[in-house]
């Protein structure tokens, strides 16, 4: 039996006797070129929003090659075009640049299309132009994207089909149509398996590198050294670092033992800042210095000195860390360090530091507390730290925490402020302009009211020591991308963090993350556990919660903050077109581990990988059955009555040992029937006489009804024994 490949040729050498497809006439394109042509176009179109202006005229030529004679310096001609047209947009955009690198993989698609003339080239471009349209992706809102989507499947397989089109289309017009219909059909026919993988697939988050790097290959040579750097830096200017931004560079890996947290509770502890002088925020010079000795000297150097200052602690998690070098002396560590690894020690802020800079990849093992009360006594040198506050910057916002004052204990007035967040309209941005000069706060607090991370903290920090509660800004990373079917935790500057501590006189330091009252759903959900949680530590005492002035519970440990009684919106209010873009939004176009997870499994712990792949398996094994069952279905009926009844007979005379041989006619195969079971010989002639008849007979039609009478006969006989 000949491939589908080789059908494909015979038609393509039928359609072009003399082996060559026809030199393009007037119009400049056949057939086959057409549908490649559609698919390069939605490409462009794709890319159209960032494409600069000036970039269509090179993009235009390029297709418009296509009408050059074919000739050997044709190739050479399309060849320095695209050479000159990379030069200037290498000249004009900048060599690496976005646009440049855009319209060098756009032009050479053209040209391609441009040079093509045989099958094989036709599939590359049609490949090529897949991979466009999936980057132009990146800029398109989740519905155009779906259509970007279905648009480029369905003119893909249009490209494959147009090489073998339908018999009996007599106008281009027709034929065109036929490709394209036959090419929804092919669609439509897997989409149920393409559901199956799209629900249970483990969905593998970050680059495919990513998963290098987790499994030991190389981390970046170094984190960028500049104030730029949130979580490494010993200066912080809010705004500066644009915390929560795409950046993907690694700075650590974590291998977690027994069972993995969700990534909502990890905080990567760096950088601690007290020191504000209404712009700018600084850390000590021996920080920056790199003086680890000194800085140990009001820090502890082992771990049990530093747990007897506690009055609680639970859920521990042992884990191993490789660092990317960043030229500090913070060993990355989850809030609150339990065990310490060799060649560090404890800070006065609870950081763990080396005593030398990390200036190469490392690895080193902690142990941490994710719950915690701390307790103990601020000294006064520090507690006056805490509270100072430059008198010539963001008089608004000391005016308000000023007014605070006056509402009670700490609790009293940290509930208020944290109402003044929720109610206020605020919002979260990894990208905005971020307001600058001496009272650049007071903007942020009362105008703007966008920003990231670090300007809630910076702000909320400033608001705190208004009213007269010691705080303090810290900075670090909090969670992480969780590596499908791994204990593996891997932690990019994307994740740059900023949060509060403020003192609390029975308590101790507590962790308060304004970002979990703005937008609690940044980092809700996030059950990374691909292992049971353990107990909770006998040693744990954790504080009864207070309630908020609406009576409901607002959890307020020290080490954690979550919000759970101060309402963000309006009462639902039916369904609108919006609510569906964003159901749509999140469960189809921004489907990750962690959403797949609690779609799957609910709130109460995520499936483990080996069961999504299993689902996974089973579901695509039983789509893949019932699409085999309905094909044979369809085959079976499209064979006439008589031909279905007389196949039947034969399988129940096979399953007696009874088998009709390959080239045996019906009338051989009766006798063979009646010589060894001359009880159903009658039958058995009967059903061969008209059979015979209805297949080789000259009236056909008058014989038909009789076919599936006697093979009902035939087979009672054989049920009957």
């Amino acid at each position: 039996m000949s491939s589908p490949s080789s059908l494909n040729d015979a038609r393509w050498s039928a359609a072009h006797p003399d082996g060559k497809p026809p030199t393009p006439g007037a119009s400049g394109l056949t057939a086959p070129a057409a549908w490649p042509l559609a698919l390069t176009a939605l490409a462009l179109l794709a890319h159209a929003p960032m494409l600069p202006l000036p970039a269509w005229l090179p993009l235009g030529l390029a297709l418009a090659s296509r009408r050059l004679p074919r000739r050997p310096w044709a190739g050479g001609l399309r060849l320095a075009g695209l050479l000159v047209c990379c030069t200037v947009a290498g000249q004009v955009f900048g060599w690496l640049s976005s646009d440049a690198l855009r319209l060098s993989l756009l032009a050479t698609l053209a040209l391609k299309w441009a040079e093509s003339r045989s099958q094989r080239e036709y599939a590359l471009v049609a490949a090529a132009a897949c991979v466009a349209v999936a980057v132009g992706l990146l800029h398109w809102s989740g519905g155009v994207g779906l259509l970007f989507v279905v648009l480029s499947a369905c003119l893909l397989v249009a490209v494959y089909s147009g090489f073998s089109p339908p018999d009996g289309s007599t106008t281009p017009l027709h034929k065109g149509l036929g490709i394209l219909r036959e090419a929804v059909k092919r669609l439509l026919v897997t989409l149920p398996l393409a559901a199956v993988l799209f629900l249970f697939f483990p969905r593998i988050p970050g680059p495919l590198w990513d998963i290098g790097m987790t499994f030991g290959l190389p981390l970046p040579a170094s984190i960028e050294k500049s104030n730029q750097g949130l979580g490494i830096s010993g200066r912080l200017k809010p705004g500066q670092t644009q915390t929560g931004a795409s950046d993907g560079q690694a700075v650590l890996v974590a291998e977690f033992r027994d069972w993995v947290p969700p990534t909502s509770l990890l905080y990567w502890r760096g950088p601690v800042f007290y020191d504000f002088d209404g712009q700018e925020w600084r850390l000590d010079a021996d920080y920056t210095a790199g003086n680890g000795r000194r800085i140990m000297q009001a820090g502890w150097r082992r771990s049990a000195d530093f747990r007897a200052g506690l009055q609680s602690a639970s859920q521990e998690v042992h884990y191993r860390i490789r660092l990317t070098p960043h030229g500090g002396l913070w060993l990355y560590g989850l809030d609150l360090p339990a065990r310490l690894t060799t060649e560090s020690f404890i800070a006065a802020d609870w950081q763990v530091l080396a005593h030398q800079p990390v200036r190469e990849e490392i690895s080193y093992e902690l142990t941490s507390w994710l719950e915690w009360t701390a307790g103990g006594e601020l000294l006064p040198a520090l507690r006056q730290r805490a509270l100072a506050l430059p008198q010539d910057s963001n008089p608004r916002l000391r005016a308000f925490g000023a007014a605070l004052t006056s509402a009670g204990d700490t609790d009293t007035v940290l509930q208020q402020a944290l109402a003044a967040l929720a109610n206020g309209g605020y919002r979260v941005r990894d990208r905005f302009t971020p307001p600058t000069g001496a009272d650049a706060l007071d903007t942020f607090w009362f105008e703007t009211r966008e920003g990231n991370a670090e300007f809630f903290a910076a702000s909320f920090v400033v608001l705190m020591r208004a009213a007269g509660i010691p705080a303090r800004l810290v900075t670090g990373y909090r969670g992480g991308k969780l590596m499908a079917l791994t204990d593996y935790v891997l932690v990019k500057r994307s994740h740059a963090h900023a949060w509060v501590e403020i003192w609390d006189q029975g308590k101790g330091w507590r962790r308060v993350d304004p970002i979990d009252i703005v937008a609690p759903e940044r980092f809700a959900g996030g059950s990374a556990s691909a292992k049971p949680a353990p107990p909770t530590s006998p040693r744990a005492t954790p504080a009864a919660a207070p309630r908020s002035p609406a009576g409901s519970p607002t959890r307020l440990s020290s080490g954690s903050f979550t919000s759970t009684g101060v309402p963000h919106s309006p009462a639902d209010a039916g369904w609108t077109p919006a609510d569906l873009a964003g159901w749509l939004g999140r469960w189809a176009f921004r489907l990750d581990g962690e959403r797949q997870q609690a779609l799957l499994a609910g709130k109460g712990g995520g499936l483990a990988w080996i069961w999504l792949l299993a689902i996974a398996a089973g579901g695509s094994a039983g789509v893949f059955a019932v699409g085999l069952l309905w094909a044979r279905w369809r085959e079976q009926r499209r064979c006439p009555l008589p031909q279905r009844a007389w196949q039947r007979a034969c399988r129940r005379l096979a399953s007696k040992g009874l088998c009709r041989g390959p080239a045996e006619c019906p009338s051989d195969f009766a006798r063979r029937v009646a010589g060894e079971r001359p009880a159903w010989a009658a039958a058995m002639t009967r059903l061969a006489d008209v059979y015979g008849a209805w297949r080789y007979g000259s009236t056909p039609d008058a014989v038909a009804a009789d076919v599936p009478i006697a093979a009902r006969h035939l087979i009672n006989r054989i049920l009957a024994e």
